[in-house]
């Protein structure tokens, strides 16, 4: 969500006027933020699984070059969705109500604190085409069970549509 801040920070300095008329592709400037959010994606990753695997024992089954391409993946999904939030509101306070309005939803709905799967089956669908479902999905398939990427499709295919749709 940082790249929607800064998005909506840059807007209200009349930052992103002046970089329109400069000769850098907008792309080129929105994708930067992203790729410096990346530098931290490491020890984001990295610390919760040290953590999970020393304090409850938890396994760590999947080969770390598929927890790292879920995790990039991951992270460009939700640099997307903060870029599409930050180019749509106005002010901080509407880009943290927009970002609110996202997130607390996922957070209940997918999986994260509690199975999805105990939600009613009409509501199902929905939840399932969550961005952070297919999130949390993925990477406890690999982690937990070492599936590989090729048994991801479905998940991999949420996430990229919500990275490619928001970003474009």
């Amino acid at each position: 969500w940082s790249i929607g801040f800064m998005t909506v920070q840059a807007r209200l300095r009349k930052l992103l006027k002046r970089l329109a008329a400069s000769p850098m592709r907008r792309q080129d400037f929105l994708m930067a933020p992203m790729i410096a959010r990346l530098a931290f994606l490491g020890p984001e990753v990295a610390v919760p699984l040290l953590f999970g695997w020393l304090a409850f024992g938890m396994p760590i089954r999947g080969h770390v070059i598929s927890i790292g391409l879920v995790a990039i993946s991951g992270a460009l999904m939700f640099g997307s969705l903060g870029v599409l939030m930050g180019s749509r509101a106005r002010t901080f306070e509407a880009a943290s109500g927009l970002m609110n309005l996202m997130s607390v939803p996922m957070w209940v709905l997918s999986g994260v604190f509690f199975a999805s799967s105990n939600f009613p089956d009409a509501v199902q669908p929905f939840i399932q085409a969550l961005p952070l479902t297919a999130l949390v999905d993925a990477m406890r398939r690999v982690v937990l069970e070492g599936a590989p990427l090729t048994s991801l499709w479905n998940e991999l295919a949420v996430i990229a549509t919500w990275t490619i749709v928001p970003f474009a």
